[in-house]
C-alpha cells in the first residue's frame, strides 16, 4: 500500500503542472485588459502600464507563465490585483470556512443517504422504496440555489427560526454553539442536496447487489441476527463504491460552492474567486483552482487507501 501511495503522490505534481497550464491559458484567453478592468476606463494610460508592469502582463505569456509557476514551487502564488493581499493570506483566511462548509454539507449528505440507501435496499420495490427514489430524482432535478431560495424563504422568513447569513462573523464567533452553527445548517442543506441523491441510489443499488451474494444466504442460514447482516456482512461491502463517490464528492463539494456562499454571504473561497472572475484578478483565480485541485486530488488518493481498509482482498 505504501509504495502505491508514493507511486500516487508522484503524480500529483504532474497533474498540478497540467492544471496550472490550462488555468493559466484559460484566465489569459478571457477577453479584456485586467489592468484597464481594475483601474478603471478613465485611469490615465500610465497608471495602466505601470500595473501591467508590476504584474508581469506587459511580458509574453510564456514568460508569464515562468515567472509564476518559479514562485509557486516556493510557496508563493503572488499578491491579488484588486485586494494587493498576498494570495497565501487569502487562502488561510478563507480556507477554512469553506471546508466547514463542505464538511457540513458532506455530514448532511452522509446522514441521510446511508440510512435512505440501506433502507430503500431492504425495502426494495415498497413503498418506502419509491418514496426514496422520488427524493433522490428532487434531489438531482433541483439545482443547488433554487433549493437555497427555497430554504431561506421557508426556515429563515416565514419561519424565523434559522438565520441567512452569519459564518465567519463576529457575533458567530462569540456566541455559544448555536450561535455558531446554526448558520451552517442550511448552505449546508442546499449543498449537499445532491450528493444526498447520488450516494442514496448508489449505496440502494450496490446494497441490493450484495444482499443477492451467495455469501449472504449463508449468513441467514447459520441464524445471524438481521442488524449482524444488514451492517458487518451488506453495509460493510457495499460501502467501496460509496466510499469512492463520497471522497470525489468531497473534493467536488469545495470546487463548487460558488452559488451558496454567495446566496448566503459566506466569505469562503467561492465567493473569492467569484470575485476575481469578476475583476479578472488573474492571481486568486489560478492560485485557488491550484488549492482545490489538491484537494481533489488528495480525496481521491484517500479514497484508494479507504479501499483496503474495507476490503482486505484490495491489494496495492
Amino acid at each position: 500500500m505504501w509504495s502505491y501511495l508514493g507511486r500516487r503522490l508522484l503524480q500529483v505534481p504532474l497533474v498540478l503542472l497540467v492544471v496550472s497550464l490550462m488555468t493559466f491559458a484559460i484566465t489569459r484567453a478571457t477577453p479584456g485588459d485586467p489592468a484597464t478592468i481594475m483601474l478603471g476606463m478613465q485611469t490615465s494610460p500610465e497608471a495602466v502600464t505601470a500595473m501591467r508592469k508590476e504584474f508581469n502582463l506587459d511580458r509574453s505569456l510564456p514568460e508569464q507563465y515562468g515567472l509564476w509557476i518559479a514562485k509557486v514551487v516556493t510557496g508563493d502564488l503572488g499578491r491579488s490585483m484588486r485586494l494587493n493581499d498576498r494570495v497565501t493570506t487569502l487562502i488561510a483566511e478563507r480556507l477554512p470556512i469553506s471546508l466547514q462548509l463542505a464538511c457540513a454539507g458532506m455530514l448532511f449528505a452522509l446522514a441521510v443517504s446511508i440510512p435512505l440507501g440501506v433502507i430503500a435496499a431492504l425495502r426494495r420495490n415498497s413503498w418506502i422504496d419509491y418514496l426514496c427514489t422520488g427524493y433522490t430524482v428532487m434531489g438531482f432535478a433541483v439545482p443547488n440555489f433554487g433549493l437555497a431560495l427555497i430554504l431561506i424563504y421557508v426556515f429563515s422568513i416565514q419561519l424565523d427560526w434559522l438565520p441567512i447569513t452569519g459564518i465567519g462573523s463576529s457575533e458567530a464567533e462569540q456566541g455559544g454553539l448555536w450561535k455558531h452553527y446554526s448558520p451552517f445548517i442550511l448552505p449546508a442543506i442546499a449543498l449537499g442536496a445532491l450528493q444526498t441523491a447520488m450516494l442514496t441510489r448508489l449505496l440502494r443499488s450496490s446494497m441490493i447487489d450484495v444482499l443477492s451474494q451467495d455469501y449472504m444466504r449463508t449468513a441467514r442460514a447459520k441464524g445471524l441476527l438481521p442488524a449482524t447482516i444488514v451492517i458487518v456482512h451488506a453495509l460493510k461491502n457495499a460501502m467501496i463504491p460509496f466510499v469512492t463517490m463520497a471522497a470525489v464528492q468531497f473534493g467536488y463539494m469545495i470546487g463548487v460552492q460558488v452559488t451558496i456562499e454567495y446566496i448566503f454571504a459566506v466569505p469562503g473561497m467561492g465567493s473569492a474567486v467569484l470575485n476575481a472572475v469578476v475583476n479578472r484578478d488573474f492571481p486568486v483565480i489560478q492560485g485557488f483552482t491550484l488549492v482545490i485541485s489538491v484537494f481533489f486530488l488528495l480525496m481521491n488518493i484517500l479514497a484508494d487507501m479507504m479501499y483496503a481498509l474495507l476490503d482486505p482482498r484490495i491489494r496495492y
